[in-house]
């Protein structure tokens, strides 16, 4: 967990799968992060219906906190929504979100019937509530993903809404700032006044946040990527026909650039700064590329399946999962890996996707719309919202939590992702030392590679949690060894260690 005397986070040199607390007691082990997320966790204004109340909705953060907490997560996706009025689910759900970063002085009244912006005025509230919801998750021992740009309610929720709610919408400020679509506010060059406004309030977050440790930011959520989509999904969202979306990519290296450059011009300590998938872009294959080759530590990839290579997408009925969700890649080391649900998988989330995710080298987090209806476990999301209930994703939220206690036990800065040491293909190793593997068909006996040596041996069943010592293995040679879960069929995993007491 992340304690106040530890300092932030850096990718870990000795494996740059994982970070690592630059100072403190801490400095020096891996940092797993794990956890689940929902839009309305930092801004007011979500619940169902196409229209809100007059009080926007508030969830109960603290009642959030409990709740991941007590399944063992330590990661937030803090979400920034920057529309006032806006909708989601397919318009069965109204994400009208308060408060915004800006003042709302008039004259005048905006699309949601309050105070216009003045975008050349910051609003304290904003930042304050800001400050205190990463200041709790940190006495929580959780760490936030900052987000600071939104780019998916842009251009993929429902028109007009996903321009006419935003601040800089021409009826909603008083600076005469008029943009028209995503392109005006996520692909360069910006005009001068939107520039100088956004540079304006990501220093002031940074400002704001710099000396928390427990600090991470995102650049934006789904900001488009120069592609286009077919008409068919165009109608889906809402729209006559497709329209024209530019590249964001270099207004992103510009945020990251921007955020990087303040830290230091400030003598801050720096915090990573991370990339996630950008839709539609011109080749779903590539749409990673643009964050491997960024100046960012970490990434959220996204769908890149050969089979979405000519249009389709993991999320459309019938449709095959991506590799992502059903066999993640191999983490490399290239950049810290939060693989986020989101991003390919949005709706589904189940225990077998965060161990594979985990095994694999990667951070797990969950895009958890079984939290759009409530906290509880009674919650049940109303049929037409066409979400799954709270129950649904409880596997999920408890398997991370569970990789999270392995991971906190094992040695992890020290082990390497293995497809080939087991026959699963699903193997965490420090080789000669300890290792944990996956089986997760529960189809009987599978065989792992390891040195001649006594080991311990715990199994975790994943469906029930539940854990079990077996006897002593000895590998009196190198070589395969066969191995036979104790519990009745199903996913299970085992948790070998080189005895040090002989």
């Amino acid at each position: 967990m992340p304690r106040q005397a530890d300092g932030p986070l850096a990718v870990s040199t000795r494996n740059p799968r994982y970070f690592t607390p630059t100072t403190g007691p801490g400095a020096g082990r891996a940092v797993y992060l794990t956890g689940s997320h929902i839009w309305n966790n930092l801004h007011d204004g979500m619940g169902p219906g196409p229209d809100g109340p007059d009080e926007p909705e508030r969830m109960d953060y603290d009642a959030y906190l409990r709740f991941l907490t007590e399944r063992g997560h330590n990661f937030i996706r803090l979400w920034r929504w920057e529309q006032v009025r806006s909708q989601a689910a397919g318009g069965n759900y109204h994400l009208n979100m308060s408060p915004q970063p800006w003042a709302r002085t008039g004259p005048g009244t905006a699309k949601d019937g309050k105070p216009r912006f003045d975008l050349e005025q910051l609003d304290e509230g904003f930042f304050r509530r800001l400050r205190e919801r990463v200041t709790a998750a940190g006495e929580a021992g959780i760490y936030v993903g900052v987000m600071l740009f939104d780019g998916w309610a842009l251009h993929l929720s429902p028109p007009p809404d996903h321009v006419e709610g935003h601040p800089f919408h021409a009826g909603n400020n008083v600076n005469g700032v008029s943009a028209t679509s995503i392109n005006d506010l996520r692909v360069l060059p910006l005009d001068p006044r939107v520039r100088a406004i956004q540079e304006a309030y990501v220093r002031k977050v940074v400002d704001t946040l710099h000396d928390l440790p427990n600090v991470l930011w995102e650049v934006a959520n789904e900001s488009c990527g120069g592609g286009t989509v077919t008409d068919e999904f165009a109608g889906f969202l809402g729209m006559d026909k497709a329209p024209s979306w530019g590249d964001s990519t270099d207004w992103q290296y510009w945020v990251i650039d921007t955020v990087k450059e303040h830290e230091a011009a400030r003598g801050y300590d720096a915090h990573p700064i991370g990339i996630t998938m950008q839709f539609p872009v011109a080749e779903q294959t590539k749409v990673n590329e643009p964050l491997l080759g960024s100046r960012a530590e970490w990434i959220s990839p996204g769908y890149d399946d050969d089979i979405f290579a000519h249009g389709g997408h993991p999320m459309a009925p019938g449709a095959p999962p991506s590799r992502w969700y059903a066999d993640p890649p191999i983490a490399d080391g290239a950049k810290v890996v939060i693989s986020d649900t989101d991003h390919y998988a949005p709706g589904q989330g189940d225990a077998l996707w965060a161990w594979k995710s985990f095994l694999r080298g990667h951070h797990p987090i969950l895009m958890d719309y079984g939290l759009i209806a409530g906290l509880e476990p009674g919650a049940e999301s109303p049929a037409e919202s066409g979400v799954p209930p709270f129950a649904h994703y409880e596997p999920a939220r408890w398997a991370m939590g569970d990789t999270r206690r392995y991971a906190e036990r094992i040695g992890l800065i020290d082990m390497q992702p293995r497809r080939d040491l087991a026959s699963t293909g699903y193997a965490l190793a420090n080789s000669g030392s300890e290792y944990l593997v996956l089986e997760p068909e529960g189809g009987g006996a599978f065989t792992v590679d390891l040195p001649a040596g006594s080991y311990q041996v715990e199994w975790f069943d994943v469906t029930t949690r539940e854990t079990t010592a077996a006897d002593v293995l000895s590998a009196e040679s190198e070589g395969k060894i066969e191995l036979s879960s104790p519990f009745p069929p199903g996913p299970a995993v085992v948790y070998l260690r080189v005895r040090d007491d002989i």
